[in-house]
């Protein structure tokens, strides 16, 4: 049974990348606190799988790939949304892509894949998202940086730098946006064990009880890191801005799950 509950009844969000994984998640407690959520992915029809008792159509699924989407056409997706059910009070950026690439075994079209999703696909969101005409005054937004971003792994060159920009993007856009109270913050995940990016990655990562004797509270899942994006989003955190969170387990405090 969770302890704290959200009510959002009345509120608009957006989650971009809810087919799978940590948005997914996300989505569907949004929904089920009573927000109607605009769920946005390559892969609609998982989106239109996600079953949720009494959801009453607040799941409303669109097409977006955010490597080829354009900051206009964000703005057509969004207008559609806000003239169908009004302004949104927030929105979540998930999307992203994981992949070995380092200095010495380069792999170019990996790297500006990485790149595109999880960085550029995000500020050209966000510069739709954060329009007055789109999103009501006082509204939050998540990203996703990754506890990558605060330790050396070898292989993860691309990957890490990626978001660490990320996590430089968040303090510079949270400036640019606070005249209207808007804020925005990133969240930090160690690995969790239950997405598609980290399925399959090496036989180590399969493991859960390898992967779980490296992190000091265990296996992670996308239920731990959907409970901070609600709270990111609502109006207890009205006074967090420009900041990461991290939400690993312990996973940096033993050095990570790379060793």
């Amino acid at each position: 049974m969770q302890e704290v509950l959200f009510n959002y009844e009345g509120k608009r969000f957006v989650v971009v990348g809810a087919s799978s994984g940590i948005g997914r998640q996300i989505a569907l407690e949004l929904v089920r606190a009573g927000a109607t959520v605009l769920c946005l992915a390559r892969r609609t029809e998982l989106i239109e799988q996600i079953d949720v008792k009494d959801c009453c159509g607040k799941i409303i699924p669109a097409f977006s790939d955010v490597t080829k989407c354009s900051s206009g056409e964000w703005d057509e997706i969004l207008k559609k949304f806000v003239g169908d059910y009004g302004k949104i009070n927030g929105a979540v950026y998930t999307a992203g892509v994981a992949g070995l690439t380092s200095i010495r075994a380069w792999d170019e079209e990996l790297s500006q894949r990485i790149m595109n999703t999880s960085y550029w696909g995000m500020l050209r969101f966000l510069q739709s998202a954060t329009k007055k005409r789109f999103s009501e005054d006082g509204s939050s937004f998540v990203v996703f940086s990754s506890v990558a971003a605060y330790a050396n792994y070898l292989g993860l060159l691309v990957y890490s730098s990626t978001k660490s920009a990320v996590q430089t993007a968040v303090k510079n856009i949270a400036k640019e946006i606070s005249a209207r109270r808007n804020r925005i913050n990133s969240i930090s995940p160690g690995w969790l064990t239950d997405t598609e990016m980290t399925d399959g990655k090496s036989d180590q990562f399969s493991n859960r009880e390898i992967l779980a004797s490296k992190i000091c509270l265990g296996e992670g899942t996308v239920d731990k890191i959907s409970g901070m994006t609600l709270f990111l989003l609502s109006n207890r955190a009205d006074w967090i801005t420009g900041t990461d969170v991290i939400v690993d387990g312990g996973m940096l405090l033993r050095g990570g799950v790379f060793e």
